[in-house]
């Protein structure tokens, strides 16, 4: 493995990093989604009730209404009673003796007769206000449907980002897990690859700085000793193989899924 492998790993690695940063970001912000869904499909229900109170309202209002029809028609058969009563007295009566009060009774019948009347247009105005109340709730009960069928869409589309924020978020967790397995074999085989080009070195580090009288070829051929096994160190490092039988259970290379 060279530096511009450990770069390159690095970047990856990073990238993985900022993708299941960016994966929780959204299973957060599918999360704030399924609320906000959940809140207007409460208001929905919220203003389907109110619609409920509306029309049951207006059916109260319509018994009202039919009350004071019945109470009118009733009022009109009661002044055609009276005045069919009143037609027997006259030709029962004696016309001059009972004119006067004829007439008195007519008056009455009339005075009931306007006000029937007055009920009556009064009941059309209550019928006109029961039609008014109903055409309102029948339009309230279909934006309540329509909210409601909003929520519903907005609450599938929130499990489907769920469920894919879940699938990202599983597969950054495998990768991060992979390479941290992969590092802690690295870390492993190079422990056990560096120890005896450290010694080595050590040792002839420690020779030239003790022996200051060594002659000029054992001090150079100590110092090739040295730069041979540092060589021998940096292959270690960047590309660190298995060469005993007891690093086979080591792998250093994570093997990661391609984004």
């Amino acid at each position: 493995m060279d530096t511009g492998d450990q770069k390159s790993r690095g970047e990856r690695e990073r990238a993985r990093s900022a993708e299941a940063r960016s994966v929780r970001a959204d299973a957060r912000e599918a999360d704030a989604n399924e609320r906000a869904v959940m809140a207007d499909a409460r208001e929905a229900d919220a203003d389907a009730r109110e619609v409920t109170a509306d029309k049951r309202k207006v059916n109260a209002d319509l018994r009202e209404v039919v009350a004071d029809a019945r109470g009118v028609e009733a009022d009109a058969r009661e002044v055609d009673a009276d005045a069919r009563e009143l037609l027997a007295d006259v030709r029962q009566a004696d016309a001059a003796s009972q004119a006067r009060h004829v007439e008195e009774r007519m008056r009455a019948a009339d005075e009931r007769a306007v006000a029937a009347e007055l009920r009556l247009a009064e009941a059309n105005v209550h019928m006109q206000a029961a039609k008014e109340h109903l055409i309102a709730a029948a339009n309230q009960t279909a934006t309540a449907d329509h909210r409601t069928e909003d929520a519903e869409r907005l609450m599938s589309f929130a499990d489907e980002q769920l469920v894919v924020a879940a699938a990202k978020l599983a597969e950054a967790t495998s990768d991060s897990e992979e390479y941290q397995r992969a590092l802690h074999h690295y870390t492993q085989l190079v422990r056990h690859r560096m120890a005896n080009p450290l010694q080595v070195i050590v040792g002839a580090a420690a020779t030239l700085r003790a022996r200051t009288d060594l002659p000029i070829d054992e001090h150079l051929a100590l110092l090739d000793v040295i730069v041979k096994e540092a060589v021998v160190l940096e292959r270690i490092c960047l590309a660190p193989k298995i060469m005993d039988p007891s690093e086979d259970t080591l792998d250093p290379t994570p093997t990661l899924r391609e984004g």
